[in-house]
């Protein structure tokens, strides 16, 4: 068990650095270099952006500019402020963490002292982490820890909506088919369910009806939009079992309402070496020949590129044991873990910006234990974090999404 020793701090300045490095710069997508990081984003900063042709010209004894003019456009990183605030009681911290460390008849011991990185990193950075991951990436309306007021649009929001970004659909036999009824139930009424499988994930689309996903209650959010695991009914139904942004808490999908029509857009084993081969070919040349150039994938595309290998491999022993390569022809598949479904990126590090501001006084971390100011036996944290993001370049990056 881990020993707690607890006093109250404010942290700050080169104290709060490291501790918020590992909020903020510990997300999945950070670790391993899929973002350019900038530090010290105090207020709005401006990328700019040039570009020109080049023209190759008759030799000359004058010079003779070649007349064309360089193009210079800005992007911009807007710092958000939000927090993390959280309550614990002493008595239910002793009796779920330090039971075993304690002396009988000990659980009476309220004076507790905690130690800030133990409580906090086994308790709950983790969890913060995979929230600033979501956030960069999927931004807050796709974020369902974030509820600060303030706009965070993240990165596929900002991609998929900008202009000069290479961008495909899965709007193809291979990678979707109509739907002609999805129930109540959540189940999907289809022509041939012969190209899926039980664990595929779906992403529905184009929906005609009154069909909400009630997962977490209330009167539900729109279905469209949202990918679903599966498993497969009958030849011509498959029943939508959890919604893809449940990955962590394993909740069921539920519904209300009915809907008659819609589109079901997949990657799955049957056709992800079809996708990546028509993603690759349309690769900027270019983009794809540079080191720090990747296609991103969620986690579900990985797995069935994992069992199309398997599937294809003849006379190799243990084709279905040995751990696959996460590579396309030479370019590097990046596995990302809270991601959205049927979404392939690819993009250069150098054209991802993650802006943040571990040293601002906008950045906090500080714990007090209440019993001596209110006789409550409480401990108090507040974390305040401050990030941005955006690209550079659009024409530099693929887009592939349902």
């Amino acid at each position: 068990m881990a020993q707690f020793t607890f006093t109250n701090n404010t942290y700050a300045g080169e104290a709060l650095a490291g501790f918020m490095a590992s909020t903020l710069l510990e997300a999945d997508s950070v670790k391993r270099g899929l973002l350019t990081v900038i530090n010290d984003v105090k207020s709005r900063k401006v990328i700019l952006d040039v570009d020109d042709d080049v023209k190759l010209q008759d030799p000359s004894g004058m010079f003779l500019d070649q007349g064309t003019t360089a193009l210079q456009t800005e992007s911009y990183l807007d710092p958000v402020v939000y927090e993390f605030m959280k309550q614990e009681q002493w008595d239910k911290l002793v009796q779920s963490w330090e039971a075993q460390s304690l002396a009988p008849g000990a659980f009476g011991d309220y004076e507790g002292i905690v130690d800030l990185s133990d409580f906090m990193v086994q308790r709950y950075l983790t969890k913060i982490q995979i929230a600033n991951e979501r956030l960069y990436w999927l931004g807050k309306s796709s974020t369902k820890e974030a509820a600060f007021t303030a706009d965070f649009t993240g990165f596929l929001p900002s991609i998929a909506a900008a202009s000069g970004v290479y961008k495909v659909g899965l709007g193809k036999p291979a990678t979707s088919m109509a739907a002609t009824a999805i129930s109540a139930a959540g189940v999907v009424t289809v022509s041939s369910t012969a190209s899926l499988a039980d664990g595929d994930v779906v992403t529905i689309t184009n929906i005609t009806g009154s069909i909400k996903d009630t997962t977490n209650g209330g009167s539900g959010i729109d279905v469209t939009g949202q990918s679903y695991f599966i498993q497969v009914v009958s030849a011509t139904t498959f029943k939508l079992v959890r919604n893809y942004n449940e990955i962590n808490t394993r909740k069921p999908a539920t519904f209300s309402g009915s809907a008659t029509t819609a589109t079901v857009s997949y990657i799955n084993a049957s056709n992800v070496l079809q996708v990546l081969s028509s993603v690759y070919s349309q690769l900027d040349p270019a983009d794809r020949i540079q080191d720090d150039f990747n296609l991103q994938i969620p986690l579900h595309v990985g797995y069935a590129y994992a069992q199309a290998q398997a599937d294809k491999a003849t006379n190799v022993l243990n084709a279905f044991a040995d751990k696959k390569k996460m590579d396309y022809l030479g370019v590097p598949l990046q596995l990302m873990n809270h991601w959205q479904a049927n979404t392939i990126l690819g993009a250069r590090s150098s054209n991802l910006f993650l802006g943040v501001d571990l040293l601002g006084n906008a950045s906090e971390l500080s714990t007090v234990y209440m019993k001596p100011y209110t006789n409550d036996n409480v401990v108090r944290m507040k974390a305040r974090m401050k990030a941005a993001v955006n690209f550079k370049f659009a024409n530099e990056l693929f887009y592939l999404s349902a």
